[in-house]
C-alpha cells in the first residue's frame, strides 16, 4: 500500500528540494550482477530505461543455467527445505489461516506488519494477541514506523501500548519517523525505508508471508468493503523455514533506528475492554455463530456500546463465517522451498533482486509477473529484454491508474510501457480496469516450474529501500496451480498494446489515455515529469 507516499512526495515538491539525476548502466554491467545470494552494495542508482539500446542490439543467448541450478544456488547453495506449502489467494482463507496460527500458538509468536488497521480486523488481532499473552505466549510485534501515526491506524497506537504492558510481550516501531528524520539529510533513502515484510511465525514451526496487511481490504469479499484487494500469501510448515524467516525478522528487529513501544498505564482498562471484546466478537462471528446480543450479556453500559459498535462493523462481512470448517492442510506434500530475504537500505544484503534476475535469465518458455507496481529497475528491465530476445513469453498483470492505491508508480509506468513493449516484443501487459479489480499480489511464475510469492514489488522502492521477503517453491504442480489462479484473476483486464511503424515509430494502439478519467490522467502526466522521484517509487 503506497497511499502514504503520495502526501510525502507532494511535500517534497517544495521549492529548493532536488535530487541528483539517476545514472545508467551498460549491458555488461547488468550482466555482471553478483551471484545469487551474495551480499552487495545497495548504493547503485536506478536508471531511466529510455537510454537503453534498441532491441535489435540484444542478442538471443541460450540460458547458461537451468532453473534447477539457479534454485540450488540461492542463499549460497543452501539446501532447500522440504516443507508443506499452501498458496492462499482467497481473502477469507487468508484471515482464517492467521487466526488459527495465532490462536493455536503455545510458546512464541513473531509478527511483523506494515499496516495494522484500526478496524475490527486490526482490533480483533490485537485482542487475540492479548489473549495469547495472558496464556504466557512470548510475543514480538513490529509495525512500520511510517504508518503508525497515519489515519490507517488512528487510535491503534494507544491500543498497541496496552499489548506492550504484558509480560513477555515486546513491541517495536520500524524506522520510526523521529529516528528517520534525524538522518534525512545524510541518508535520504533511509527516510523511505520500510519494513515491508509481512510475517507471522508461530511456535517456530508454522509461518505465513505474502502481500496482505491486517485490515478489511485484505480479508473482505468483493462488495463488502469499498475497496478489496486481490492478494496472495504462502503458508509454510517446518522449523527450518521458520528459522530462515526468524533470521529475516531478527535482522530488522535489531535495527538501531527502531523505537520500543512502551506501555501506557493510564488508559489500560478502556483499551483492553475494547480489544478483548473485538477478539470475542470476531471469533464468534467467523465460527458462524452470529453476533452477541448486548442485552443478554453481563457487560457494563460502556462495554455494551463497544459491543454494539463492533457488531455493526463485522456484520458487513458475510464471507468470513466458515472458520469452523476451515482445514489448514489438505493433501499438500512436502515441496522444495527456499526463503529469500532482502534487508532494507540499512543493511547490505539483497538476495531477491539477483535471484529474480537469475531466474529470468534461466527462463525458456514463460515469465508471469503479477505485481501491483511496475516501475522496472535497470536490472529487471535488462533481464526481461534478454528473455524476450530468447522468445520467452512475458506476461505482466498489474494495476492501472483507475485501480491503483498510488498514482506515482502508474505515472512512471505511463512513461515506460510503450518502450517496454517495443524492447520486449514477446511481452504482454494487462492491467486492472477499476478499483473492483485492485491488485496487491506479488507473485512470479517461471516456466510453470518456479513460484515466488512474498512482499517484493517490481519497483525501485522494493529493490533499493525496503526490507522484503519471499518464498521460492520448485515444483511444477504448485506452479501450475498458481498460474491457473493468476489466469482467473486476469479474466477482467485491459491490455495495453502498441504498433511498430515501418520507420520504427512506436504507435499506441490502446493505453492509459483510452480508459482513464481525465482528472487521473492530468495528475499522472504531472507526476511522470518528476523523474528525480523514480529511485524511491
Amino acid at each position: 500500500m503506497r497511499t502514504w507516499l503520495n502526501g510525502l512526495f507532494l511535500l517534497l515538491l517544495a521549492p529548493g528540494l532536488a535530487l541528483a539525476a539517476t545514472g545508467t548502466f551498460s549491458d555488461d554491467e547488468v550482466a555482471a550482477t553478483p551471484s545469487v545470494g551474495t551480499a552487495q552494495a545497495l548504493d547503485r542508482q536506478v536508471a531511466a530505461p529510455h537510454t537503453y539500446n534498441p532491441i535489435s542490439q540484444v542478442k538471443a543467448v541460450a540460458p547458461r543455467y537451468t532453473l534447477d541450478q539457479v534454485f540450488a544456488a540461492i542463499n549460497k547453495n543452501e539446501r532447500a527445505t522440504m516443507s508443506r506449502v499452501r498458496h492462499i489467494p482467497f481473502n477469507d482463507e487468508a484471515w482464517y489461516a492467521r487466526w488459527k496460527m495465532v490462536s493455536e500458538a503455545k510458546q512464541t509468536i513473531d509478527c511483523t506488519y506494515y499496516i495494522l488497521d484500526k478496524d475490527i480486523f486490526g482490533q480483533a488481532y490485537l485482542g487475540l494477541l492479548i489473549r495469547k499473552a495472558r496464556e504466557g505466549v512470548k510475543i514480538r510485534l513490529m509495525i512500520d514506523g511510517r504508518i503508525y501515526r497515519t489515519p490507517y491506524m488512528k487510535g491503534m497506537p494507544d491500543r498497541i501500548q496496552e499489548l506492550a504492558a504484558f509480560p513477555g510481550v515486546q513491541v517495536k516501531l520500524y524506522n520510526s519517523i523521529s529516528h528517520s528524520l534525524l538522518h534525512a539529510i545524510t541518508d535520504f533513502k533511509g527516510l523511505f525505508a520500510s519494513n515491508h515484510d509481512k510475517i507471522i511465525i508461530a511456535d517456530n514451526k508454522l509461518s505465513i508471508i505474502g502481500g496482505r496487511n491486517i485490515g478489511p481490504d485484505y480479508f473482505a469479499d468483493k462488495g463488502e468493503y469499498p475497496i478489496v484487494y486481490r492478494d496472495a500469501d504462502i503458508l509454510m510448515e517446518g522449523p527450518r523455514i521458520a528459522a530462515s524467516l526468524k533470521a529475516a525478522f531478527d535482522f530488522e528487529w535489531n535495527s538501531k533506528r527502531n523505537s520500543v513501544v512502551k506501555a501506557d498505564r493510564w488508559n489500560i482498562k478502556k483499551q483492553l475492554d475494547r480489544l478483548e471484546i473485538a477478539a470475542q466478537v470476531m471469533e464468534r462471528y467467523i465460527k458462524g455463530r452470529g453476533l452477541f446480543v448486548p442485552s443478554r450479556t453481563n457487560l457494563t453500559d460502556k462495554q455494551k456500546e463497544i459491543l454494539t459498535e463492533l457488531n455493526g462493523e463485522i456484520s458487513k462481512f458475510k464471507n468470513i463465517s466458515k472458520y469452523s470448517s476451515y482445514v489448514m492442510w489438505g493433501r499438500e506434500t512436502p515441496l522444495p522451498v527456499k526463503i529469500i530475504d532482502k534487508y532494507s537500505s540499512f543493511g547490505k544484503m539483497d538476495g531477491i533482486t539477483p535471484s529474480l534476475v537469475a531466474f529470468f535469465d534461466a527462463a525458456r518458455e514463460e515469465i508471469i509477473i503479477q505485481n501491483p507496481y511496475v516501475v522496472l529497475t535497470q536490472e529487471a528491465w535488462q533481464a526481461l529484454r534478454r528473455a524476450s530476445a530468447r522468445k520467452v513469453k512475458i506476461i505482466f498483470h498489474s494495476n492501472s491508474g483507475a485501480s491503483t492505491d498510488s498514482l506515482f508508480p502508474q505515472a512512471f509506468l505511463m512513461n515506460d510501457w510503450k518502450q517496454m513493449l517495443a524492447e520486449m516484443p514477446t511481452c504482454r501487459l494487462y492491467v486492472a480496469p477499476s478499483q473492483n479489480e485492485r491488485l496487491h499480489s506479488k507473485t512470479f511464475v517461471i516456466d510453470s516450474k518456479i513460484t515466488i510469492i512474498g512482499s517484493y514489488n517490481m519497483d525501485p522502492l522494493s529493490q533499493e529501500s525496503n526490507s522484503e521477503v519471499v518464498a521460492a517453491v520448485n515444483d511444477v504442480g504448485f506452479a501450475r496451480e498458481t498460474r491457473d489462479q493468476i489466469m482467473k484473476d486476469m479474466e477482467v483486464v485491459f491490455e495495453y498494446k502498441i504498433r511498430i511503424e515501418p520507420d520504427g515509430t512506436i504507435t499506441k494502439v490502446f493505453g492509459p489515455e483510452d480508459h482513464l478519467d481525465a482528472k487521473i490522467l492530468k495528475r499522472m502526466n504531472f507526476y511522470r515529469k518528476l523523474k528525480w522521484i523514480r529511485p524511491v517509487i
